[in-house]
């Protein structure tokens, strides 16, 4: 298993640029309002997770195009951002 660094999620209310709050926000299907963001340090792949609905967590990693390259569901918001640290560490994003 990669070693992973230490992601640091931020909230959707908590995105200061404009750009990149369009950017995050044309990936969210679900909740603005549990939108998280994770976006390791000068890259432009991020990882979310959202409440899809309760007791289900989607998460996904996208690309600097915009593209979905890694996606899935975990039941706790927790599990969703495990999950995606992980995918971003085996894409080589983290």
């Amino acid at each position: 298993m990669p070693q992973l660094l230490n992601p640091t999620w931020q909230t959707f209310q908590s995105i200061a640029s404009g750009a990149a709050a369009a950017a995050y926000s044309e990936q969210c299907i679900f909740s603005l309002a549990t939108l998280e963001i994770d976006c390791p340090s000068g890259a432009t792949t991020f990882a979310l997770t959202e409440r899809e609905q309760p007791g289900v967590w989607r998460w996904a990693v996208v690309n600097e195009w915009g593209r979905v390259v890694g996606l899935g569901s975990e039941p706790t918001q927790t599990g969703a951002k495990r999950a995606s640290a992980e995918a971003l560490a085996v894409l080589g994003f983290q």
